[in-house]
C-alpha cells in the first residue's frame, strides 16, 4: 500500500520524536501524554534562551532554578501564562515569558522539556519526609513518589527529583501567600499547616526521588 505525503510525514515525525526523547523507565505513551500537542523536535530548536538557565535537557544545575525535564507540558504552559498575566512573579521569568506570545512556539518548547528523561535526584534516607508526604495526602495529586498523575497534569506538577531548595521556596511561598496560583487551593492549605522542619523534610524526600 502506497504511503501518502501526510503518512510519510507522520512516520518521519514519530522516528524523530523517538530519537529526540530519552524514555528512561517511561513508555512512549507516557512521554506522549506528558508532551501533549506540541512538537518536541521543533521545540529543541526553540529552547536556546530557556536552556541557559534550565539546562540543555531541562536538568538545571542551580538549586534555585527548577528542573523541567519530564515535567508536564500543560503545566509548563500554564506557569508561563501565569507569569504573563502577573499572577506569578519572578524578575527573570516575567520578562522571558513576555517573549513567548506565539502559542505554537510555547507548545513546542514545553513538549521538548516534557519529552526528556524525568528529573531525578540523589536518593536520601528520609523516613520522616516520606511519612509526611504520604500522611498529608500529597501522593493523591503528585503521585506515589512525586512523578505526577497524568489525569491531573495541568494542575499538579512532577516534583519528584526536583531541587530541594526550590521545593522549600515554593512551599513557603504558598504558605505566606506570595504564590497563590494553585487553582485547587490545596497547596496553600497544606503548607499553612506544616512547620518549617516538616517542609524541609518533605522537600528533602522528594528531591531524592
Amino acid at each position: 500500500m502506497a504511503l501518502t505525503k501526510s503518512g510519510i510525514a507522520a512516520a518521519l515525525g514519530a522516528v524523530l520524536f523517538a530519537a529526540t526523547c530519552a524514555y528512561a523507565d517511561d513508555s512512549p505513551e507516557d512521554v506522549n501524554r506528558r508532551a501533549g500537542n506540541g512538537n518536541p523536535v521543533d521545540g529543541k530548536d526553540k529552547v536556546t534562551l530557556c536552556k541557559s538557565c534550565h539546562g540543555e535537557n531541562g536538568e538545571s544545575v542551580s538549586p534555585n532554578i527548577p528542573k523541567l525535564a519530564g515535567q508536564y507540558a500543560a503545566y509548563i504552559q500554564r506557569q508561563i501564562h501565569n507569569y504573563q498575566e502577573g499572577t506569578r512573579r519572578d524578575p527573570s521569568m516575567t520578562d522571558i515569558s513576555a517573549t513567548l506570545t506565539n502559542r505554537r512556539n510555547l507548545s513546542d518548547i514545553a513538549a521538548y522539556f516534557a519529552s526528556q528523561n524525568q528529573m531525578k535526584g540523589i536518593p536520601t534516607n528520609n523516613d520522616e519526609g516520606e511519612k509526611l508526604y504520604i500522611g498529608k495526602g500529597c501522593l493523591n495529586c503528585h503521585g506515589e513518589v512525586g512523578k505526577g498523575k497524568p489525569a491531573y497534569n495541568a494542575l499538579f506538577p512532577v516534583i519528584g527529583g526536583q531541587h530541594k531548595e526550590y521545593l522549600v521556596k515554593q512551599m513557603n511561598d504558598f504558605k505566606t501567600g506570595a504564590r497563590d496560583t494553585d487553582i485547587s487551593g490545596i497547596m496553600s492549605l497544606l503548607s499553612s499547616q506544616m512547620t518549617e522542619a516538616e517542609i524541609e523534610a518533605v522537600a528533602e524526600f522528594l528531591s531524592g526521588r
